[in-house]
């Protein structure tokens, strides 16, 4: 009976994990969805963080994931999205386990079908992008936590193995989980906590090290992570530099990615958090509410008072709102006495709570296959045709015939069209003059992206479209004469 009950216990994270499974793998994308996914297929074949392949800080451990799967798949694309389809399993089971932990085995099925629904986290296990591991070692990491914090048992090595680990996926979370595991090392003794940051900054160091030798030296590392720290954070988006517009596009950005991430979901953790928010709480359970809140708070600050430059990011506290808003609702289930009625109200309670948490999930389901949205299914599929479309009108050129110019799309062709090395970024980001001399056997100037050809004002009379709305232009150009792009428009000179 003990042997049973012991495999018992392996069942419902074994079919969460095969929700995960059954849910992603059959939707993946195929082509890489965005520059940031181009750049971790072209990190698996060249490995260099001054060239963005990966972009800062490197990623060490997911890159080199994607590269043993992408030995198995020979696609890198289908290896990373593999990859975010068992990072989101792991996040899903882990949250299970912490649910269980901290109020029941219910609430733990609850909060994990509730992040498996989650819509954007459903459509980021579809693409070749890192995001999912935010999720998957933050919430192993505050399992650990938890375990060494409130439950008093021996789980502070662990949790220092997954910091170091989890931050070798995403390097942001040694941030983000560091004051955590300070305060899990609060009185432990000294021998355990001199191993615990050995083994957490040990760790990080295992890969930052190798990091910066396969990017050109500690130097040149330290070089590319200020440059991308100070002029793609710092300065264009944090506070400290923006003031006070700053600070209100970060709030409104979070909230806009945790709605995305929530639709209908939204109903669940706000009817939770007021919930819990009437102060009933019994005082027993304060400290697992002050738990997740604590696990929360640096992320949530980072991304309101630094910056937060994707929906994805969300996923590092998603799991802590959802496990509290499951714990608001657990409260109210509860029955009110040991009475029959009481027991009657809770089982009513109940059953309306699981007709809830279906209805809500049914939503969810219906928005991530029907509803038209970059980061649903339809605006999965959507880009898929975008790219395919792009690189099967660039293959009707020879290489040596055109020079590519584009900027969402330039590290897909770096990856898809390595042959066409006449590639150029135009940044339409910025308003400094960028010129480009056209090559030697270059006849035409192959534009792409819709950033890029709303950009053709002067030269629009000279330009050709492709037939069915083929996102590309061309342009006829010759040896001699430049591209330039000026005051928002390109234009070909002499």
């Amino acid at each position: 009976m003990v042997a049973g009950s012991r495999w018992g216990a392996f069942t419902p994270p074994a079919l969460l994990a095969v929700l995960v499974l059954v849910t992603r793998w059959p939707f993946r994308t195929t082509y890489l969805f965005n520059w940031d996914a181009a750049n971790f297929a072209l990190g698996i074949h060249s490995f260099d963080v001054t060239q963005h392949q990966p972009h800062p800080p490197g990623y060490p451990y997911y890159v080199g994931l994607g590269a043993l799967l992408n030995g198995i798949t020979g696609d890198a694309n289908t290896a990373l999205v593999a990859e975010s389809v068992l990072l989101e399993a792991l996040a899903v089971v882990a949250i299970y386990l912490l649910g269980k932990a901290l109020f029941s085995s219910w609430a733990g099925a609850a909060a994990a079908l509730l992040l498996a629904g989650s819509v954007t986290f459903w459509s980021y296990g579809e693409l070749a992008l890192a995001y999912p591991a935010l999720a998957a070692f933050s919430t192993l990491f505050a399992l650990c936590a938890y375990k060494t914090i409130l439950q008093r048992k021996d789980w502070l090595l662990p949790a220092a193995a997954v910091y170091a680990v989890g931050s070798g996926f995403r390097p942001d979370l040694a941030l983000f989980l560091l004051p955590l595991l300070l305060v899990a090392c609060k009185g432990q003794p000294p021998a355990k906590i001199a191993l615990t940051l050995a083994i957490g900054f040990g760790g990080v160091l295992a890969w930052l090290a190798p990091v910066a030798l396969l990017s050109g030296g500690f130097q040149e590392y330290v070089a590319v992570m200020a440059a991308y720290a100070g002029t793609d954070v710092l300065e264009r988006y944090a506070p400290t530099a923006r003031g006070l517009a700053g600070l209100m596009v970060n709030v409104r950005d979070t909230t806009q990615y945790l709605a995305y991430a929530l639709y209908a979901e939204a109903a669940v953790v706000l009817g939770g958090v007021m919930l819990l928010a009437r102060g009933r709480t019994p005082r027993t359970e304060l400290p697992k509410y002050l738990f997740l809140l604590g696990w929360m708070a640096p992320m949530v600050a980072f991304y309101v008072f630094v910056h937060i430059g994707d929906p994805g990011y969300v996923f590092s506290f998603l799991p802590a709102l959802l496990l509290l808003a499951v714990g608001g609702w657990r409260e109210f289930l509860q029955p009110s006495s040991a009475s029959s009625q009481g027991d009657a109200l809770g089982t009513s309670r109940r059953k309306l709570a699981l007709a809830g948490l279906a209805a809500v999930l049914l939503a969810n389901g219906l928005i991530f296959f029907f509803h038209q949205r970059p980061l649903t299914l339809p605006g999965l599929r959507a880009n898929d045709a975008a790219v395919g479309a792009k690189l099967d009108y660039i293959h009707t050129y020879r290489p040596g015939e055109v020079l590519l110019v584009s900027y969402d799309s330039f590290k897909h062709y770096r990856y898809y069209l390595p042959e066409y090395s006449n590639s150029v970024w135009l940044d339409t980001s910025t308003a400094k003059r960028q010129v480009f001399p056209i090559p030697a056997g270059v006849k035409w100037a192959v534009l792409t992206d819709p950033s890029v050809l709303k950009l053709m004002a002067e030269s629009e009379a000279k330009a050709e479209y492709p037939p069915e709305g083929t996102p590309a232009a061309k342009l006829p150009v010759r040896e001699g004469q430049s591209l330039v792009y000026e005051e928002g428009r390109l234009s070909v000179l002499p």
